[in-house]
């Protein structure tokens, strides 16, 4: 049996990570842990993650994962790893061992010993590696930050492509292109007149394509409303754009909706490369196409303009008929570059309302975590 794990990069995923671990972050029509719990036929059966998620996760995953403290399982993977059958049969056979991807701990295969392992993946150096374990060099793909997932779009829509639904509905006056990349439109997708659908490009089950709209080289997750241009985006799930204006070469949270003519530039004036505030280090994406990365239930209000390489926390809430900020916290209230921090309980009872029109439901654990951020947000 195998145990999952996010490592100590988890919040280089901001703000997508900030409301699940890294391996629940979307990566084609399944998550990390989807993905890699079909390559095992179901032997994931443990997570270990920081601690302000770990309630969180347990109710999430209740009938499926385990805390690592349940368990005695010897194999670890990292959650941020694009595993393949190839890799975990190498290190399920290699017993005592642990495995290193460029510095990274990337998997782990021990006899039951819990603290090891842990201190191991809290504070991970070859130095720190106890005698008798046998250190092996793993040729892993590995992601570092969201704008990884982004610009592997293409991969991952074609690795889907075999096995995949795709016996299209006879949607009426829709075009379909395929020559760049596959189009896979999962189950109970509706897809209006009049759209434009360029691959590759995933549909996830249960979204909606509106009318007039231009959708290309993005993934969508389940439950989605998508309308206007979209292009070299991932939706994690559950949001909405349904109205004109862009959104380019970027990665939304779940539960997040934009106003009608929002819009967010992708690509800087200068054509340099875009530099993104992520966990509160200004790191350099060396691409010049990204755009906005939103966290869970932010809102963004009609005809803002979101500025190259945005990050928005969780919970904001965002006017701007001028560029605002490239880092907002979580929980703002961002008016024209006036911030405050957003009431808890306000937001909480929004927040019941918009997924009780979905027939989705807020539990304790997440109103849990949710309080969490708050607290921890830095606005006054």
């Amino acid at each position: 049996m195998i145990t999952i794990f996010e490592d100590s990069t988890a919040l280089n995923f901001e703000p997508i990570s900030l409301t699940r671990p890294v391996f629940d972050i979307r990566y084609g029509s399944f998550t990390l842990y989807e993905r890699l719990k079909e390559l095992c036929n179901n032997k994931v059966t443990a997570f270990y993650v920081r601690d302000s998620l770990k309630e969180f996760v347990k109710k999430k995953h209740l009938n499926s994962l385990l805390s690592y403290e349940e368990t005695s399982n010897q194999v670890w993977l990292n959650g941020r790893v694009i595993w393949t059958k190839d890799l975990i049969d190498r290190i399920t056979s290699s017993k005592k061992s642990v495995f290193v991807t460029e510095d990274n701990l990337v998997a782990l295969n021990l006899p039951n010993d819990n603290s090891v392992i842990v201190n191991l993946i809290k504070d991970f150096s070859r130095e720190s590696i106890p005698e008798g374990i046998v250190v092996h060099e793993l040729k892993a793909e590995k992601i570092n930050y969201l704008w990884e997932i982004l610009s592997n779009i293409k991969n991952i829509v074609i690795g889907e492509q075999k096995g995949s639904n795709r016996s299209f509905k006879k949607y009426e006056n829709i075009v379909i292109d395929e020559s760049e990349g596959p189009v896979i439109i999962q189950d109970n997708v509706i897809v209006e007149p009049f759209t434009y659908l360029k691959g590759p490009l995933i549909i996830d089950v249960g979204s909606k394509i509106l009318s007039h709209s231009r959708i290309q080289n993005s993934i969508i997750g389940p439950g989605c409303k998508i309308g206007g241009e979209v292009s070299g985006t991932i939706f994690q799930g559950w949001s909405n754009k349904g109205h004109y204006g862009f959104l380019g070469d970027s990665f939304v949270g779940e539960w997040v909706n934009f106003g009608a003519g929002a819009t967010n530039s992708n690509l800087k004036n200068n054509y340099k490369s875009v530099l993104v505030n992520v966990n509160n280090n200004i790191i350099d994406t060396n691409s010049l196409f990204i755009g906005l990365f939103i966290g869970d239930h932010s809102k963004i209000s009609i005809g803002s303009q979101i500025n190259t390489g945005t990050n928005i926390g969780v919970g904001c809430s965002i006017l701007a008929q001028t560029f605002p900020d490239t880092h907002i916290p979580s929980f703002s209230f961002y008016n024209n570059g006036n911030i405050k921090k957003i009431n808890f309980e306000k937001f909480i009872y929004t927040t019941k309302m918009v997924k009780d029109r979905r027939n989705q439901f807020l539990d304790e654990k997440e109103i849990k975590l949710l309080k969490k951020i708050h607290k921890s947000s830095l606005i006054s």
